[in-house]
């Protein structure tokens, strides 16, 4: 039995090459596959997680906690939740992938390809966004109808979404770019990331304690990350909507530009 094989025309010499795909979308599709084939600890994980807190803090001691400001204590907390698992899958999705080209060299054959560098910043960016998405989504999805929670402000909650995905996104790949070994990956998440969005008025409202951690609060980021979703679906925070979208926007914005002028040099990519 004999087996024939299809040859290929040679294309002509004067003709120009045209990639049959974007390189963009090659980038972007092995991000995603990256964290879809263990989606399990990716994605199922972290929303597990938080729907435990939901379920501990929120459910368990929604009978000794009044509410606060007059929102049930689990619809208060739900908001901070699905925050703090965005911004943290989104790190650790970005610096990870980050890390691990750079440890195992691929990075180089990216760097020495014709791809751009913003596409090669965006394919990460956006792999870290999808997978937030994911979480984020995942978390609401399950956790609002037990709740009874419904959406006050949809378009600030989209707007503040669409904000905190790049940040988290820009904050994951900036970190994979500086770190030198898996120890400063996870210190970061566990020594930053975590503490920052337990402080960040997730359990408690930041507008009820005494100065000055009152003022210190208002220096966290991660503050204004929960207070833009918490007035989103709740339609109430501790500071108005134009303060909360300004500073998810600028935080968003300075990381971008962080993240752009690292990536542009390339120096701190290579191992």
């Amino acid at each position: 039995m004999s087996t024939r094989f299809a040859v290929a025309e040679p294309r002509p010499y004067d003709q120009p090459y045209r990639a049959t795909r974007p390189a963009f979308t090659w980038l972007l599709e092995r991000e995603v596959v990256r964290f879809l084939k263990i989606w399990q600890f990716t994605v199922a994980g972290p929303i597990l997680s938080e729907l435990l807190f939901v379920l501990v803090f929120g459910f368990a001691l929604s009978g000794h906690i009044s509410g606060v400001e007059g929102v049930p204590y689990d619809q208060f907390i739900l908001p901070g939740l699905a925050a703090q698992a965005v911004v943290t899958v989104g790190y650790i999705n970005g610096t990870t992938s980050l890390f691990d080209a750079r440890r195992d060299r691929y990075i180089h054959d990216v760097l020495a390809s014709p791809v751009r560098w913003w596409e090669l910043n965006l394919a990460l960016v956006a792999g870290g966004a999808i997978r937030g998405l994911l979480v984020g989504s995942g978390i609401l999805l399950i956790a609002m109808p037990a709740t009874h929670l419904q959406v006050h402000q949809p378009l600030v909650l989209a707007v503040a979404a669409l904000a905190i995905l790049l940040a988290a996104g820009q904050l994951g790949v900036l970190a994979g770019s500086y770190a030198r070994t898996l120890d400063h990956v996870y210190s970061i998440e566990t020594l930053v990331v975590l503490p920052l969005g337990f402080l960040g008025g997730i359990f408690y409202s930041v507008g009820e304690l005494p100065e000055p951690w009152r003022a210190i609060s208002h220096l966290n980021p991660v503050f204004y990350v929960v207070q833009a979703l918490r007035i989103g679906l709740l339609g109430r925070g501790d500071i108005s909507t134009t303060a909360a979208l300004v500073a998810v926007g600028g935080l968003a914005a300075v990381l971008t530009l962080w993240s752009a002028l690292v990536f542009r040099s390339g120096r701190l990519l290579k191992p």
